[in-house]
């Protein structure tokens, strides 16, 4: 023994009790004084590791078991106090367990090396990252401790729990996954871990891919679902070293850690395919990180050298499964899933579980369009694509993905893309998935188009019968408007249609009549219609349907139908006093206008009516209210005389208008009276149309512009809307700043 030794050198000499001992452990008393020593003077540390090192050569070169256990514990806790400054001394160390392990008659003993391990283990929880980036020496220092100590573990000792926690010590080692050199370390760990898992559980040895019965059966019987046992549901006090060893790489929060796991994972499940271990690892995952499963799987369809179908089969297992994944991009996996069944078409064992994998997307439901979302992905593949044996192979998918629906969520319209790529069967059994809820009445047209091209009756009859069952009073009345505007001659759908109109308005002659006409090969006219739908008492709808029938073609817009066709009344003016005489003079005349005859000589009745015809033109919370062009002078002066006569009738109809439309035709009225009485005091007023401009005051002709009414006088001698191409301007100008102007409110000089 050295007399005048260095105080570091006789601190760490102290910590060693005496004897040949195996089972020595270093003393307490003189540890705690060197870990003060340490800490308090940090360039010590290094005298420290540098003489630990030199003792334990000797110790080894003499077979001291027993020093070198002391060394290592006395390693574990210096690690532990001083991991602030790990840097200093972790090459040493890294050194001397090197040099344990290396080592013939030590590395035999269990005990040695456990002690090793633990020391190892405290070096992966406090190292710093920054050491593997720029440390290279350091990182080959401990890329060759990990090669030794497993070969070790594996081929000498034969020890499992050592080699499941050599993994697990590296998975604890902070941004390994960021490091180059030694992130490789990861999935090589994982596939140990694995296999050492499925020896221990040899449920999991087997291959699994079958699915477990219907998915959907039910699927909405209880809140409560039950699941098989997860990773997540294990205890560490209670797990298994393999359990542990997966909770430690697939329970972090770390996403490159993490992929590089599920990596591993996907490789080794490839070899051993079970769609129970898969299962059981993504309950281990964090909830919010599982969708890289899905995502990793997916991508390994690229790779020749994967199995396809296996990876499919795997994805799918994982989709209809009770394991919660959320923030799963559906529409990105479908394209993937897609653009590999479109590269493979032509091996049918692929193109079949594309199928199937996609329509198991589904099952993952994350907003309320989505279904929606995938068929419209379907529909615009398509329609982008001339190849025959990809349109076949896209129907497909949209069959299976519609097997998969089990209550209505397709809107009209997406049924109406769909259906020019189904059969005709297909197109009736699709219409079922439909909503009951339309947000446009344009789309009833092309429903009732889509009727009128089926080849069979038996499909026309059935799926019109559905319409009416699914959409009841907007199919009558806007097939009535599509019948009787579009339909010029006799045809099945027709008669199908009036026959389910005459069923749901329950009027038996409207059925006898609908059959008589069918048998010769007749349509109805609009006279024989307003039989059916001027009796209020009898016809609910009669309302709506009068406005249909006694509308001009095109008036009336589908979307008007879409309102409340029972309680509110869109009607301007009174459609009860209508005897079914009047109606049928009405329509007589509207049909012999339509056909050119441009005689003037109608009834009063007939003017009546057909001023009438303007309010039943659109509803007045529609857009064509707001196509109507303001009148002219002219019309308002011929209106006036008629004004008193008439003066009852729209008041009446005010009532069932809108405020709007109240206020505008308040405003003609005052005008009206304004005029009237300037016929007194003036011989003459200039039309503007006819003569020159007519001066106002500034104030007046600012209210005169706030006045314009835009819609026409009821009791106008015009039968229809002005048209479009017959637009001229009132020629109303502003006068000159010099012209004198007086108070007088209203009147025109």
């Amino acid at each position: 023994m050295q007399l005048f030794a260095p105080k570091h050198q006789k601190l760490v000499n102290q910590c060693y009790p005496s004897g040949r001992t195996t089972d020595k452990k270093p003393k307490s008393s003189e540890t705690s004084y060197l870990l003060y020593y340490v800490n308090s003077r940090r360039s010590k540390l290094e005298k420290v590791s540098t003489y630990l090192v030199k003792r334990t050569v000797a110790d080894l070169n003499r077979r001291r078991v027993g020093n070198v256990s002391v060394t290592l514990e006395l390693m574990a806790q210096i690690i532990t106090n001083c991991k602030e400054n790990l840097n200093v001394f972790v090459k040493d160390f890294l050194s001397i367990m090197q040099r344990i392990v290396s080592n013939n008659n030590f590395n035999n003993d269990v005990t040695v090396v456990e002690l090793v391990e633990k020391t190892y283990c405290n070096i992966c929880q406090n190292v710093d990252g920054a050491l593997f980036s720029g440390d290279s020496e350091f990182v080959k220092m401990y890329q060759a401790f990990v090669t030794i100590y497993f070969k070790v573990v594996n081929d000498s000792l034969h020890n499992d729990d050592l080699v499941l926690k050599g993994c697990i010590d590296i998975s604890q080692t902070k941004n390994i996954a960021s490091s180059p050199q030694i992130k490789h370390l990861i999935p090589e760990s994982v596939h140990c871990v694995l296999v050492k898992f499925v020896e221990r559980n040899p449920r999991y040895k087997l291959p699994h891919l079958d699915p477990s019965g219907d998915q959907n059966l039910g699927k909405r019987l209880s809140r409560t679902q039950t699941r098989t046992l997860g990773l997540d549901d294990i205890q560490d006090t209670e797990a298994d070293l393999s359990v542990r060893a997966l909770k430690s790489y697939f329970g972090t929060t770390e996403t490159d850690k993490l992929s590089a796991s599920i990596r591993s994972l996907s490789d080794f499940i490839q070899t051993t395919p079970n769609k129970d271990l898969l299962e059981f690892i993504c309950n281990g995952i964090p909830v919010q990180l599982r969708y890289i499963v899905v995502l990793l799987l997916i991508r390994q369809l690229n790779i020749k050298t994967s199995k396809h179908i296996i990876i499919l089969k795997l994805v799918s297992s994982l989709l209809v499964s009770d394991v919660s994944i959320v923030g799963l991009s559906i529409l990105d996996m479908m394209r993937k899933i897609l653009k590999f069944q479109m590269e493979n078409i032509s091996q049918f064992d692929i193109v079949e579980q594309c199928s199937l994998t996609l329509a198991d997307l589904n099952n993952k439901i994350y907003y309320r369009g989505q279904t929606s979302d995938m068929l419209y992905e379907l529909i615009v593949k398509l329609k982008s694509t001339k190849n025959t044996n990809e349109i076949s192979v896209l129907n497909g998918d949209v069959k299976q993905l519609l097997k998969q629906i089990v209550s209505p969520c397709l809107s009209l319209e997406l049924f109406l893309d769909l259906a020019p790529f189904a059969a005709e069967n297909e197109i009736v059994s699709l219409f079922d998935a439909v909503e009951d809820q339309t947000s446009g009445g344009w789309l009833f047209s092309r429903l009732f188009e889509l009727i009128r091209k089926l080849k069979s009756s038996d499909h026309q009859r059935s799926l019109m019968h559905k319409v009416f069952e699914k959409y009841k009073n907007l199919a009558l009345l806007s097939g009535l408007k599509y019948f009787t505007e579009s339909v010029a001659e006799s045809e099945p759908a027709y008669y199908i249609y009036h026959i389910e109109a005459a069923r749901y308005l329950d009027i038996d002659d409207y059925r006898s009549q609908t059959e008589y006409k069918r048998e010769t090969n007749s349509i109805f006219t609009k006279e024989d219609l307003v039989n059916f739908y001027s009796d209020v008492g009898s016809n609910k709808y009669s309302k709506k349907g009068m406005q249909i029938l006694l509308s001009q073609n095109m008036q009336m817009s589908n979307s008007d139908l879409l309102s409340d066709t029972n309680g509110r009344s869109t009607i301007v003016g009174s459609l009860e006093g209508v005897t079914q005489d009047s109606s049928s003079e009405a329509i007589r005349s509207q049909n012999q206008e339509m056909n050119g005859n441009k005689k003037s000589n109608g009834t009063a009745l007939h003017d009546y009516k057909m001023d009438n015809s303007i309010s039943l033109g659109p509803n007045n919370k529609s857009w064509g209210t707001y196509r109507f062009q303001t009148p002219k002078v002219a019309d308002l002066k011929r209106a006036m005389s008629r004004k008193g006569q008439q003066n009852v009738k729209r008041e009446s109809s005010l009532r069932g208008g809108s405020q709007s439309v109240k206020s505008r035709v308040t405003n003609i009225t005052f005008l009206l009276s304004e005029l009237k009485s300037l016929d007194d005091e003036t011989s003459h007023i200039h039309d503007p149309d006819e003569d020159e401009i007519v001066g106002m005051d500034k104030p007046d002709l600012v209210k005169s512009h706030a006045l314009k009414p835009s819609i026409s006088v009821s009791g106008s001698n015009r039968k229809s809307f002005v048209k479009p191409t017959e637009r001229s301007q009132d020629e109303f100008t502003d006068a000159v700043e010099e012209v004198p102007t007086t108070g007088t409110r209203g009147r025109l000089f």
